[in-house]
């Protein structure tokens, strides 16, 4: 039997490739003679550079640039000949803030910026960054500021450096900047900004922008679907002059994975939690519907399951797993629980 195991990150607890590796070593050992692909995924957050093939590709790079907290820190880009490939969430993630108390307003996107400059620096035609899984509340003004090398921010004057660079933002979401589907009320509480403070991190952002300006082409980012992915990073790309595409269906196409699920016998997935926002579309759809369309079914295994059978069949998944119930902690180990459940699964599984 061939299968593909192709997991998304499982927040707080694995990486996508920690998960894949996980399960894969579960299930050989109720079905040793399985073929395994391991492809851990990503929407364009955590795990981009990892999910569109990272060094397989080509080089690897390390730069150093400041993360979300101002310190200095060594990042990766990816670079494939002329195009030039950057993880938002390895500068400005939530890996930095350890047990702090979250304050998503004072931090800076600033490192991607470098990154960006780096990267043209560097020979890069076109950059593609990764936007999602970040701390930040920014708007994107970071980026901006070290790309302007902290000088005065004006959209209509780019650097000459950016002159014949394209920007390609792969996000996970398609939402503007401001309103409430934008970053403060769409994803601010997730951050760990309080209700009470959404107002005033609304005019905060607004008058910010206000300042910058347009577009060359006359275009307001803050408008674009898109802008309010990573809390602004997206539209500090887009005030760039950078092209949204969406981070899941551009990852498809570099690993060319649709191909390969035409192939295999099992798609196997998974994610930290199995529940409503599973639901509307992001990692776990995607790959179920790309599988669906093959007649090739679909497994997800996660820490919990919160979603309805019902609902998870209509979507493609014939069947979905957790480490724990509902009510249950976060497993001690949960490299450990995630590998026990698809050995478990690997026993009674036949395709």
């Amino acid at each position: 039997m061939r299968i593909i195991i192709a997991p998304d990150s499982f927040t707080g607890t694995l990486t996508a490739e920690e998960a894949a590796r996980a399960i894969q070593q579960g299930w050989k050992k109720s079905d040793p003679n399985a073929e395994f692909l391991l492809h851990p995924m990503s929407d364009g957050g955590p795990g981009f550079l990892a999910a569109i093939g990272s060094g397989e590709l080509g080089e690897i790079f390390e730069y150093q640039v400041k993360n979300l907290l101002s310190e200095h820190i060594n990042v990766q880009i990816l670079f494939v000949n002329d195009v030039a490939y950057i993880e938002s969430a390895k500068v400005v993630g939530p890996q930095f803030l350890k047990s702090m108390k979250r304050t998503p307003l004072a931090y800076s996107s600033f490192g991607i910026g470098q990154l960006i400059k780096f990267a043209a620096q560097s020979g890069a035609k076109k950059i593609v960054v990764g936007v999602g899984g970040t701390a930040s509340l920014d708007g994107g003004e970071g980026i901006l500021e070290a790309v302007f090398d902290e000088q005065k921010i004006d959209l209509q004057n780019l650097p000459t450096w950016l002159k014949d660079v394209e920007i390609i933002a792969a996000t996970d979401v398609d939402v503007p900047l401001l309103g409430a589907r934008g970053a403060v009320r769409g994803f601010g509480k997730q951050k760990g900004l309080a209700e009470s403070e959404y107002d005033k991190a609304e005019v905060l952002i607004k008058n910010k922008i206000e300042a910058f300006g347009r577009r060359i082409d006359g275009k307001e980012p803050s408008l674009i679907l898109g802008a309010g992915a990573g809390g602004g990073i997206g539209y500090g790309l887009l005030a760039l002059g950078a092209k949204r595409v969406s981070g899941l269906e551009l990852v498809f196409e570099i690993s060319q994975l649709e191909q390969k699920i035409a192939t295999a016998d099992l798609l196997i997935t998974g994610e930290g939690s199995v529940d409503w926002q599973t639901l509307t579309g992001k990692v776990i759809m995607g790959l179920a519907q790309k599988a669906q369309n093959y007649g090739v079914p679909t497994i997800a295994l996660a820490g919990r399951v919160l979603a309805g059978k019902r609902e998870l069949a209509a979507a493609g998944i014939v069947g979905a797993y957790g480490c724990v119930s509902d009510s249950e902690p976060v497993p001690l180990d949960p490299y450990g629980s995630l590998s026990d459940l698809a050995e478990r699964l690997g026993k009674t599984w036949r395709a």
